[in-house]
């Protein structure tokens, strides 16, 4: 397969083509890599943009490396008729297969021709760049250096880790991952590893402008952890942005911040956080005042939108940023060569009880 090729796409602004929105088709195959394929699907669609996914079988599951399921919503000669302004292409093993296809070459090599945009991806740390250049995303100057910090269990659900991690890093935001303890190995709920960059008590909450809390079964750990609900109590207390998706309104249940507050949440705890006090509201993302909720991965358009478009409000003087880990130092990276598992730990000797713990894959 062809290296990134991003010139001649006919986007001009923030998902825009000629006035339109840009139509833009993923292609994918088995084995596709799973921020490959659902950043530049989720971000396009933040912009505005026409986004389609496109595979080999109409209906047919693809699976990327991990086991993240997909169904297109066209097939290859679909995606053709569409004549795309912008395609994307996925590396590795699902681009070997496209590469062996007759169809799916026709249609990079169509699209190249037509002094459309064709973009390859490859370092899950690259693509905000790949994407950004491809599709003109207009700048956002007032997140450049804004402290933005995501909290990581064992168990996270992939997308909303780290799609508001790439996302916010994309537009010059400094993002950090938090956890409870720093520099952890953290297993999503597919095995997706990810390294924190430093604990939640290393933290001061003044030093923070938003903090995101993904969802999956990470939140039943965190909300174990009282160094934990304490950050997000004293950062919300603060007035500073906090915000939570699907299973995270069990951390904010568990803090005390839900009850009096119009929230949403993954519909499986609606009767956790009404038992809290929230008032529910079955939407894509709830913002009130702080406070911002989203239900499931596919509402992450919303849920970045909002909290971009709430950092770009007047805040209150934050701290200095000492307790902010530096960036040299940062060993939360996208890209990972050996996956995560969990695995069951005895909680202590002569013990009936076991946690949960995430190691490297053999």
């Amino acid at each position: 397969m062809a290296g990134p090729d991003v010139g001649g796409t006919t986007a001009q602004s923030g998902g825009q083509s000629g006035g339109r929105p840009l139509r833009a088709t993923v292609l994918v195959e088995q084995g596709y890599h799973e921020l490959g394929l659902w950043y530049p699907v989720l971000r396009l669609r933040e912009l505005g943009a026409d986004v389609s996914i496109a595979g080999p079988e109409p209906g047919q599951t693809y699976m990327s490396a991990l086991g993240y399921p997909v169904i297109p919503d066209q097939d290859l000669a679909a995606a053709a008729g569409r004549e795309p302004g912008l395609l994307i292409v996925p590396d590795g093993e699902a681009g070997q297969r496209l590469a062996a296809s007759k169809q799916a070459s026709a249609l990079i090599e169509s699209t190249r021709a037509g002094g459309r945009g064709v973009v390859v991806t490859g370092d899950p740390d690259d693509l905000p760049d790949l994407i950004s250049r491809a599709a003109a995303v207009p700048a956002e100057p007032h997140l450049h250096g804004r402290r933005v910090l995501v909290l990581a269990e064992s168990q996270y659900q992939e997308l909303e880790l780290w799609y508001p991690v790439l996302r916010f890093r994309g537009a010059g935001a400094d993002v950090a991952v938090a956890s409870p303890a720093r520099g952890g190995l953290y297993a999503s709920k597919i095995g997706y590893p990810v390294r924190s960059d430093c604990s939640v008590e290393d933290i001061a909450p003044d030093d923070v402008d938003a903090l995101i809390i993904p969802g999956g079964f990470a939140p039943e750990a965190m909300r174990r952890c009282p160094p934990l609900l304490d950050l997000v109590r004293k950062t919300c207390d603060n007035g500073t942005i906090v915000a939570a998706i699907c299973h995270a309104g069990w951390v904010l249940a568990s803090a005390g911040l839900a009850r009096g507050r119009r929230l949403t949440c993954v519909p499986v705890i609606r009767d956790d956080v009404v038992s809290a006090g929230a008032d529910y509201a079955d939407a894509p993302v709830v913002r009130d005042g702080n406070l911002i909720t989203s239900r499931l991965p596919n509402d992450l358009p919303d849920f970045c939108g909002q909290i971009a478009a709430a950092l770009r409000e007047p805040a209150a003087a934050r701290g200095d940023g000492r307790s902010w880990p530096a960036a040299g130092g940062r060993a939360s990276t996208a890209a990972y060569s050996v996956p995560a598992e969990l695995r069951m730990a005895p909680a202590g000797p002569a013990n009936a009880n076991y946690r949960a713990v995430s190691v490297p894959a053999l």
